[in-house]
This record gives structure tokens, C-alpha cells and sequence, in this order.
């Protein structure tokens, strides 16, 4: 039996073993607890909180729920891995892309955008009219198409303007229709869809200041050249745009835009325009008359027709060269009267008889070369010489603004030009004084005065936002309707 004094040793060495235990375990969680305070602060926190969950859990008078026998199933897959990754490998990925329709693009260049670069769809592609048109468009027309990982052409996708005898390989006529095409790779080739767009119209506004020439103007705007031309048409009674126009002076137009899906596609009409001429006002306003558009015409604010029962000039764009009056002639070498006016107008040039009447001659006469003189009611007469060609004939009956010959250089004339004479109950005088002469305008249709100001309200309005934005180009609240 072992002595008292051995059994004290023996405790005394376990103490100081478990001493040294404790001090190290406490030494390891100082370093834990300085490492990694937040993470210990953690999880002391779950432990107190997963202690009272089964505190209450185990609380006097719960059972101990019964425990259900675990129960393992194996079962055993045959896959073939290697198989399927090899086939996902196979099949080619379908790339969606779109571009825009540049300026110079060909259908290559477009469709090379897009991915496809196999040369049998290029070349065939290149040689389609209708594919070809998706390019020919306004740049910056969405062309999407699905192209695979192989460069292969799935889907191709754009707009076009299509005419409805283009569509059977006839002849195109009249105005197109836009379509979107929808192209698509089958097995015998490729099949193609024209789906209809809806066409909306849109009113836009336009201002600016003429600083060199209208055209420059017009198009610093941004105002398209077919609206151009038409304020040339709906103004050539009063003031020839390209002659009588100066620096400083301004003009604004409010017009239609016809657009599919939001990209304007062409211009409309002009609904109503204002020119200030050396400070002078020219405005017109567009009434159809009972709403029939065949009966429309431009009216001053005030329901005065611009179109006046003779036109300012047989040319639209004509400059004058030599004046009314004293002069100089050339060919007989002496100071003379100058009966008429002398217009620049290349060989070839059209013709237009400045209002309604009857031919009196069309044919040769010396001096003037080629000429045709028209006779108008109220004692008024016309003549056009120097031409190349005449498209009328004696005692026919014509109407304003028709074409009735082609200027030339016959007769005696230095350079080609058109000789223009107005005589009043037989007497000569200026023609650029026209308008002192000849009767004045239409007025409205009998009880179309309120209706008139009613329709062209909205317009005034416009016209004069857009004289208040010179150079700007915006758009006004949309109207949608069908086109």
C-alpha cells in the first residue's frame, strides 16, 4: 500500500499537468480570439441561442420524438459523357446581330458584317434585287439577321420598299409599299416573306436663315430636299425662291413625315410655310376644302389662294440674264428695246405657259427662232422664243403651268436661253411686273371660311413655333394614321 507522502506527490504532478494543459488551451484561444474576434463573438452567440432552442425543446413533458430508421438507395447511372460533350461540340452556335445600312455598302460588305462569311450565300445574296434593296435604303436602316459559329446565314431581317408588280416580277409602278423581308435557310435554298408595315405620319417643323443659298439652308435644318422643292412650287407665284432670295432672309415649314417604326422614310406634304423676303412675310397654309385632298390648295392666313391666275415665271428656277428695257443687242449691233426677259435655262430645259389660254402660233418666226405665243383672257398674251422643241400646236387650248415646249438656241441668239414677253391688249411690258397687271387670286370656296380657320389654327400655331427655333429641326406631337 502506498504511503501517504507518495500519494501527495502524485497529485501534486497530475495538478501541475493539468496546470500546464489549461494554460496552453487558454494560451490557443487568446490567439484564436485575437486572429478572428468577430467569427468567435459569432459563434458564441449561436451556440447561446441553439442552447435555448433546445432548452425549449427538451423542456419537462415534451417527449423525445421517436427517430425514423435511415434508409440508403444507390443507384447506378450509365452516362456517356464523353458522347454528349462531343455532340454539344457538334452543334453549331446561333449568333443574333444587327447592323445599320451605310452609305456605299454592298450586300457583301453588309452581310460580312453580320458574321456570314460562307462565300456560296455571299454570292448568291449579291446577285438578289431585293436584297440588294435592304442596302440601296436610307443608311441607317436595322438589318438583323441569325448567323451560326460556321458563318452560315440562318435568318436575315429589314425593311424594304417594295412596289406590288415588283413582287410578281412585273413592272413596278406607282407608290411603293413598305414591307419587312424576312429571308430564311431551308433545304432547297431560301424562302422569303413580305410581311406589311404600318405606315405613320408624323408633323415636323423646320426654321432657318439663308446665308448662301436656300438648299444649303434647308439642309443645315435638316429639312429634306423634297420639302425644299415644294416650297419652290407652292411660293413660284409670288417670289422665285432661287432668284429672290438674299442673305439674312428666313423661312420655316411645318410638313409630313411618313415613318415605319420610327424612321422616317420620306417626307409628306407641306402643310404650311412662311418665307421673309427682305422683310416681307409670305405665308401658306394647306385647306382641303370639305376634306377632300383632291380640292387642296395653299390659302394666305387670310383665305386668299397663293395660286394666282398667271405664275410669276415659264421657269420655276430660271435666273434672269438680260433685263426688260434699253440695251445693248448683240446681234444687230445696236441700242434697242428689249421686249422681254432672257432666262438661263440649259437646251432642253421645260417650258410651262404661266396661266390658261389658246396657242396663237407655234412654229418659226425670224428672230425668234423656235416660238410659241398663247393668248389669255382679259386681253393678255404671252410668248416663249428660242426654243429647241414646241409640244403644242395652233388654236390648242392649255392650261397654267403646262408644259408647252423645251428651251433652246434658235434664232438669233448668242447662247442658249428662253426669251419671255408679256403684252397687255397689245402692248409690250416688263414681265417681272406681271403681277400689276393680271387678276388677283381665288379667294375660299363659298362657307369654307370657318371651317378654314378652324383646320389651319393648329398650323399658325406650328409655323410659329418653328420661326421662333431658326435652325432647328423638331418634331411636333405625332399623328398617326394609316398610308
Amino acid at each position: 500500500m502506498p504511503s501517504r507522502s507518495s500519494f501527495f506527490a502524485t497529485q501534486r504532478l497530475r495538478w501541475a499537468a493539468a496546470r500546464r494543459e489549461l494554460l496552453t488551451a487558454g494560451d490557443a484561444a487568446r490567439q484564436v480570439l485575437r486572429a478572428h474576434p468577430k467569427r468567435v463573438a459569432v459563434a458564441v452567440g449561436f451556440a447561446l441561442m441553439s442552447s435555448g432552442i433546445a432548452a425549449y425543446a427538451i423542456a419537462p413533458g415534451t417527449p423525445d420524438p421517436a427517430l425514423s430508421p435511415r434508409v440508403t438507395l444507390s443507384i447506378a447511372l450509365q452516362t456517356d459523357a464523353a458522347a454528349q460533350a462531343q455532340a454539344l461540340d457538334d452543334q453549331p452556335v446561333v449568333l443574333y446581330r444587327t447592323t445599320q445600312s451605310s452609305r456605299g455598302d454592298t450586300v457583301q460588305s453588309m452581310l460580312k458584317r453580320l458574321g456570314v462569311t460562307d462565300p456560296v450565300t455571299l454570292r448568291q445574296l449579291s446577285r438578289d434585287g431585293q436584297i440588294r434593296s435592304l442596302v440601296g435604303a436610307d443608311a441607317g436602316t436595322d438589318i438583323s439577321a441569325e448567323v451560326d459559329s460556321t458563318g452560315h446565314l440562318r435568318k436575315l431581317q429589314g425593311h424594304v420598299a417594295v412596289r406590288a408588280a415588283a413582287l410578281q416580277g412585273g413592272v413596278a409602278g406607282g407608290e411603293p409599299e413598305w414591307k419587312q423581308l424576312t429571308l430564311t435557310s431551308s433545304g432547297a435554298g431560301w424562302s422569303k416573306s413580305f410581311t406589311p408595315l404600318a405606315l405613320r405620319t408624323q408633323t415636323r417643323i423646320a426654321a432657318g436663315e439663308v446665308r448662301g443659298t436656300l438648299g444649303s439652308a434647308a439642309r443645315s435644318a435638316g429639312m429634306p430636299g423634297s420639302v425644299t422643292n415644294q416650297l419652290a412650287r407652292i411660293f413660284a407665284d409670288r417670289i422665285n425662291i432661287q432668284r429672290d432670295l438674299r442673305r439674312g432672309d428666313r423661312f420655316a415649314v411645318v410638313y409630313e413625315m411618313i415613318t415605319v417604326d420610327g424612321r422616317p422614310v420620306r417626307a409628306g406634304r407641306v402643310l404650311a410655310a412662311e418665307i421673309v423676303n427682305r422683310g416681307n412675310p409670305l405665308q401658306a397654309l394647306w385647306f382641303a376644302p370639305r376634306g377632300d385632298a383632291k380640292l387642296g390648295a395653299y390659302y394666305t392666313p387670310q383665305g386668299n389662294s397663293l395660286n394666282r391666275v398667271f405664275l410669276a415665271s415659264p421657269l420655276p428656277y430660271g435666273k434672269v440674264t438680260s433685263p426688260f428695257g434699253m440695251r445693248f443687242d448683240p446681234v444687230v449691233k445696236r441700242t434697242q428695246l428689249h421686249e422681254g426677259v432672257d432666262f438661263q435655262a440649259a437646251i432642253g430645259t421645260p417650258v410651262r405657259s404661266v396661266a390658261d389660254g389658246r396657242v396663237i402660233k407655234a412654229g418659226q418666226e425670224t428672230g425668234y427662232g423656235n416660238v410659241v405665243k398663247i393668248g389669255h383672257p382679259g386681253g393678255f398674251e404671252t410668248v416663249y422664243a428660242h426654243l429647241s422643241s414646241i409640244e403644242v400646236r395652233p388654236g390648242q387650248q392649255v392650261t397654267a403651268g403646262q408644259r408647252i415646249a423645251k428651251s433652246g438656241n434658235t434664232g438669233w441668239s448668242t447662247g442658249p436661253h428662253l426669251h419671255f414677253e408679256f403684252h397687255v391688249r397689245g402692248k409690250v411690258v416688263n414681265p417681272l411686273k406681271m403681277a400689276q397687271y393680271v387678276p388677283p387670286s381665288h379667294a375660299l370656296p363659298a362657307g369654307e371660311r370657318a371651317s378654314f380657320m378652324a383646320a389651319t389654327a393648329v398650323l399658325s400655331t406650328q409655323l410659329a413655333q418653328a420661326s421662333g427655333s431658326p435652325a432647328r429641326l423638331a418634331s411636333a406631337a405625332p399623328t398617326t394614321q394609316a398610308d
